[in-house]
């Protein structure tokens, strides 16, 4: 590993360092040809703007309209002003960098502008240029400077007209906005990247184009101190890394304007510049640290070669001493430890077929065995339960004669007595007590019974609206309302209409009977899917007194009730008849604040 990386570690590092040494020197280059460009730029820009006033300067009918008003032959009211503001118009719209252009007389007085609202503004005349101007014949350009109430910086060209003497007979004056023209010369980012910004100063040391990094609002009357803005004010020209205005590690170009006073500077952060040594870097880094893992796999690999043969064999004996039989050593060389790995599988293979042949065997009988003794269990079981329900049949059939009898007698006893006599007390009690006895062998001899069905469809809304026809009576009779959320899209219910309406309607009277006066009871329905499809559940809700938990695990048994007339035997038949039709109940109650039973039928049609 050492020899490998050691090597490629050097390599790597000599690399970095020869990247960084031409990287570097082509930054340098980039830079101090942006900064040349820009500047070019900018001087053919403003050369072109020299020259509009100078060309104004020379045409006649200014001239002429100046020497007129210059030698008083002529009333400033009927000079030509439309003719020379048309003019001047002509040349403002040549750029859009213009704000005026308007001729100023000796005197101080504007004889035209195309804009004259600015042309009279207080200390909108920079009357130094115009006394420089009285010595030369070319345009000049005066310093920058920031206009009242107005964003951004502006600019003054002026050119003197002169007269047959070669006096001054008036100026021309240009005012530019240097955020028009100049500033996107300035942002234009052609090869700076997402950092890089070109920026220019004047000899105050103020940024006077638009910042990339600040809003001119914040720099305007600020003067910045940094390197490149010292040297270029200083009137050097060169390139260097330095810390820009904003505090950031940049490589810049500086080129110092003369002619203008102005200093024009490019940068660009240092971190994006060297971006991509740091790519370079990660990729040395990198690969010695890839080179080292292989290396490392690899002496792995050769050390695990030589010892890992005789570790699994002794591992796989103990594994088959311990009782795993499926173990095989996974090996193709054909040297002594090969040849014993070979005999050693096939023995583990002829032992486990062995032991598999016995166990299947063993399970075998073991299946058999079961199946004999469930078999004999469910036969014992089904002629259990067939003679008890022929038993309870017989018994409750023989009993409902005898218990007839008594019926009939009670009446006829009970017609003899008066009502208010304490012998037809005990006669009610007596009568009672005998209808519960044969609505219980009733119910006992239907239990009993195996049912028979004949699966229909049915119609939900329907089946319950037969339901509360049917117990219209008992629910006005508490006055107790049933509000029905009954979907009409939904699908029938495959089974026995009579059976299920036996089911609805046990379940209604026990929300019925649980619930107080005045009460109410919801019926809702929903389709969802289960386990085994599609489901339909019918659900019946009251607000009666409830169930306690431990009622709930012995409800659906046979004989079980909380009630002082109930057979119990209601909810377990209809218990039967909902296993009989594939389907489940389930309820869910709190004492105190009601029941909610759940019936489920998985059969719907539109899953057939």
């Amino acid at each position: 590993m050492l020899i490998v990386v050691i090597p490629i570690g050097i390599m790597g590092y000599q690399s970095y360092i020869l990247a960084e040494k031409s990287l570097t020197s082509f930054a340098y280059q980039h830079m101090a040809t942006i900064a040349e460009n820009k500047a070019n730029q900018l001087d053919s820009w403003l050369e072109e703007r020299l020259d509009d006033v100078r060309v104004l300067a020379r045409l006649p009918v200014i001239r002429e309209a100046c020497q007129k008003y210059f030698d008083k032959k002529a009333d400033p009211a009927k000079l030509p002003t439309n003719l020379l503001k048309d003019t001047l118009a002509l040349i403002e719209g040549t750029s859009p960098s213009y704000e005026n252009i308007y001729i100023l007389m000796p005197d101080g007085r504007v004889l035209a502008s195309t804009h004259p609202d600015l042309s009279h503004t207080q200390g909108y005349h920079n009357y130094e240029l115009m006394d420089r101007l009285r010595t030369s014949d070319e345009p000049l350009l005066g310093p920058v400077y920031q206009y009242p109430g107005q964003r951004g910086w502006h600019v003054q060209l002026a050119a003197k007209i002169n007269g047959q003497d070669n006096k001054a007979l008036a100026f021309i004056v240009a005012v530019l906005d240097l955020s028009k023209t100049i500033d996107p010369i300035m942002l234009e980012r052609i090869g700076l990247g997402e950092t890089g910004e070109t920026y220019l100063v004047n000899k105050d040391r103020q940024i006077i184009t638009e910042s990339i990094f600040f809003d001119w609002s914040k720099i305007a009357d600020l003067s910045f101190d940094t390197h490149g803005i010292r040297a270029v004010v200083e009137q050097k020209k060169g390139t260097a890394v330095y810390e820009n205005y904003s505090g950031k590690e940049v490589l810049g170009s500086y080129v110092w304007l003369p002619r203008y006073e102005w200093g024009i500077l490019a940068e660009m952060e240092t971190d994006e510049i060297m971006w991509p040594l740091t790519w370079i870097k990660t990729i040395g880094i990198g690969t010695s640290v890839l080179v080292g893992l292989i290396c490392l796999l690899m002496a792995f690999i050769v050390s695990r070669r030589v010892s890992r043969p005789i570790v699994q064999v002794a591992d796989a004996a103990e594994r088959i001493a311990e009782g795993d039989l499926k173990q095989q050593i996974p090996f193709s060389s054909k040297d002594e430890v090969g040849r014993l790995a070979g005999a050693f599988n096939l023995m583990a293979q002829q032992l486990s077929q062995s032991v598999t042949a016995l166990r299947q065997k063993e399970e075998s009988l073991q299946q058999a065995y079961d199946e004999l003794i469930a078999t004999q269990e469910q036969l014992l079981r089904s002629e259990r339960m067939a003679a008890i329900g022929e038993l309870v049949a017989s018994v409750a059939h023989e009993m409902r004669s005898p218990l007839s009898s008594i019926k009939l007698n009670l009446q006829i006893i009970g017609r003899s007595l008066g009502r208010e006599t304490v012998l037809h007390e005990h006669y009610e009690i007596a009568f009672d007590q005998v209808v519960q006895m044969e609505r219980m062998f009733s119910d006992l001899l239907n239990y009993s019974k195996p049912l028979e069905i004949q699966k229909k469809d049915i119609s939900l809304k329907a089946l319950v609206e037969r339901c509360l026809q049917e117990l219209e009576g008992e629910l006005s009779a508490r006055n107790i309302k049933v509000e029905q959320r009954i979907p009409p899209d939904l699908p029938p219910i495959i089974g026995d209409p009579d059976k299920i309406e036996q089911v609805l309607i046990n379940v209604l009277k026990n929300a019925l009977e649980a619930s107080a006066h005045n009460d109410q009871i919801q019926v809702s329905a929903e389709t969802a899917e289960g386990s085994s499809g599609a489901v339909l559940s019918i659900i019946v809700t009251d607000h009666g007194s409830g169930i306690s938990p431990r009622n709930l695990k012995t409800i659906f048994q046979p004989f079980f009730t909380t009630k002082k007339k109930g057979t119990g035997l209601g909810l377990a038949i209809v218990k039967k008849i909902m296993d009989t039709h594939r389907g489940s109940i389930a309820l869910t109650s709190e004492e105190g604040k009601g029941t909610a039973v759940r019936l489920t039928f998985p059969s719907i049609r539109e899953t057939l």
